[in-house]
């Protein structure tokens, strides 16, 4: 899927918006309760001037820029910016220790970082001295930086005004620099997660960026009439795929909450047409529905398990392509207008045309769940190398799937299992590492490293990474991943970690509980505790967790069914190395850490 020719670059779209719709609202934040609105024509000359400014300090093209900071417009309006000035945006997540800022800050050779606030700042303050060619920190919200005698800072503001100062001297750089850039230019380098070790760099172009979304766009046609919210990490892939690049190529306003707590409230004020969430935020939603009717009113209670089932049997039909009586339509009318119709406008998901979901499996439960309640969830499968991939398109949805192939974009199984993808969308290698490259990149192909199956219809199943595939003593293969998201299925169970292997006889797993809503339960029941670590190891909360835990095996082949569990007194951090940035697993780290505990079980 050719990018369409003169608009080849993330800062033209913007150039191109700007031109055809300047006082049209392009971005709005919540800020203390009120909406701020950005015209094209605001966001357009905020990235001239920063882009400018940046020049003016020296950026060259080539040069590197980390950014890091919550979702909001200086973010993008930074990463535009750098492009726009010839340079590489490189995301680091919000969450990220000192260490893991000064890994990406250093092997990037960055010479610039544009922060949020005061907390993103002391970080890079802390390790500057390590890091040879960061010159400075630049940071837009200003909140307790007031006294800070660093010469390595500076505001956003004073990066803007330099940038005015260097338009009255070349009034045409900002537009002669965007103009000569290509869509072969690298637009990003994206540190990927690291289960396994550091994190890699790969190298995205604007090309392989902008015909990710085109393809996504292909599936989920938006225009200037849409909405859309900022949910998605800045610093992942799927945010430019699924959420920044279609609001520059189709002109829809782009919506930033106030906050991560306040995600589904604000959410519910803009009435967004897509819903773009990751699994994990797709299961909170989920339990969070289920604990509340474990302990609404009578009442409520029996609404809920009266007309659920209705949804399913119209969801489940819909799905199969089968026809339901004019009876059967009725009733679910009824259902949707007195629960499911509620119950998505509390979501926030009353005007959605399309929700989404990537990144990582979703339990098939948790899927038709949301379908039974009218949302038309589709699973979409992208990686950092190769792209978009693959997504259900309407009406073809299997929930086991992650759908047919994108437009443009071939795929293959390798004798081993793995998955090769080929398009236009594929990384350009990984920074600074040839020989990673060149045995991810293999004659025209990119190997994803993940184990996938192509059934007959032609629908991706994704199994798990191949390097995580396990093998019983039996000789019998299983897939950690799929099992543990039908175990995140639980609304108790808020992550798991299965283990086995071929000295084993069967499948065993780590679980992490839930606190607020196991807090919610052992309220409910008058159990006392004094901690979360004390509660979780209650016999109480065995029993309860062994109950739901028969319900998930019933789900699962015999092989694969968990047959022992450990309840574990802590949630998996990622500020301890078990969880990536991207709240991944660090499977083989947590089963190092966690030897002895997993040798208890057998």
């Amino acid at each position: 899927m050719a990018v369409t020719e003169g608009w080849d670059t993330i800062p033209k779209l913007l150039m191109r918006n700007h031109q055809r719709w300047p006082q049209r609202t392009a971005m709005c934040r919540k800020r203390l309760g009120v909406w701020q609105r950005y015209s094209w024509a605001d966001c357009y000359e905020k990235v001239k001037y920063l882009a400018l400014g940046l020049v003016s300090l020296g950026l060259e093209p080539g040069d590197v820029v980390c950014l890091i900071g919550d979702n909001e417009p200086e973010w993008f309006w930074g990463a535009f910016a750098t492009q726009a000035g010839g340079g590489i945006a490189t995301g680091i997540f919000v969450d990220s220790t000192p260490s893991e800022v000064k890994y990406i800050a250093a092997h990037s050779g960055a010479r610039f970082a544009i922060v949020n606030d005061q907390e993103q700042t002391d970080k890079f303050l802390e390790i500057k001295d390590e890091l040879a060619s960061l010159e400075k920190v630049i940071y837009w919200n200003p909140k307790g930086l007031k006294n800070y005698d660093q010469p390595i800072l500076l505001s956003l503001s004073e990066v803007i005004e330099k940038g005015r100062l260097c338009e009255e001297s070349a009034p045409d750089l900002f537009t002669r620099n965007v103009m000569k850039q290509s869509g072969d230019d690298t637009a990003f380098i994206y540190y990927t997660s690291g289960t396994t070790d550091l994190p890699k760099g790969v190298i995205l172009s604007h090309r392989a960026l902008i015909g990710s979304a085109r393809r996504f766009m292909a599936r989920y046609p938006l225009s200037d009439r849409d909405e859309l919210v900022s949910n998605f990490p800045a610093a992942w892939v799927g945010d430019n795929i699924f959420t920044t690049i279609p609001h520059l190529l189709g002109g829809a306003r782009l919506n930033f909450p106030e906050k991560p707590e306040t995600v589904v409230e604000d959410t519910r004020e803009v009435g967004p047409s897509l819903a773009s969430y990751g699994p994990r935020q797709w299961e909170s939603l989920v339990g969070n529905i289920q604990a509340k009717m474990i302990y609404a009113s009578s009442l409520r209670r029996s609404v809920y398990n009266l007309f659920l089932p209705l949804g399913h049997k119209i969801s489940d039909a819909d799905l199969q392509g089968k026809h339901l009586s004019l009876w059967s339509r009725f009733t679910h009318w009824i259902a949707y207008q007195v629960l499911f119709k509620p119950l998505k406008d509390r979501l926030g998901l009353s005007r959605v045309r399309f929700a989404v979901t990537g990144g990582s499996v979703l339990s098939p439960h948790i899927l038709r769940l949301i379908h039974a309640i009218g949302i038309e969830l589709r699973q979409n499968y992208v990686t950092t190398e190769a792209g978009f991939i693959s997504s259900h398109g309407s009406g073809e949805i299997k929930l086991e799937s992650v759908g047919r192939p994108a437009l443009g974009t071939e795929v293959r199984v390798s004798d081993s299992g793995e998955l090769l993808v080929r398009s236009d969308s594929v990384f350009s290698g990984y920074y600074k590492d040839p020989a990673r490259t060149a045995a991810t990149l293999v004659g025209g192909w990119c190997r994803t490293g993940d184990a996938v199956n192509i059934d007959e219809d032609g629908h991706l199943i994704y199994l798990d990474r191949l390097e995580h595939m396990g093998e019983l003593s039996s000789g019998v293969q299983y897939a950690p991943q799929y099992i543990e998201s039908q175990l995140r299925f639980s609304t108790y169970i808020k992550n798991a970690i299965v283990v086995g292997g071929k000295r084993r006889d069967f499948v065993s797993a780590i679980l992490n509980l839930d606190f607020a809503l196991l807090a919610k339960w052992a309220e409910h029941h008058r159990l006392a505790y004094t901690a979360f670590a004390d509660l979780s190891q209650k016999d109480e909360v065995a029993d309860l967790v062994r109950g739901d835990l028969a319900r998930l095996n019933s789900y699962l082949p015999e092989p694969a069914r968990v047959k022992r569990f450990v309840l574990l007194h802590k949630e998996f951090d990622p500020d301890e190395a078990e969880l990536t940035r991207t709240r991944k697993l660090r499977r083989a780290f947590i089963e190092e850490r966690y030897r002895e505990l997993i040798d208890t079980i057998y």
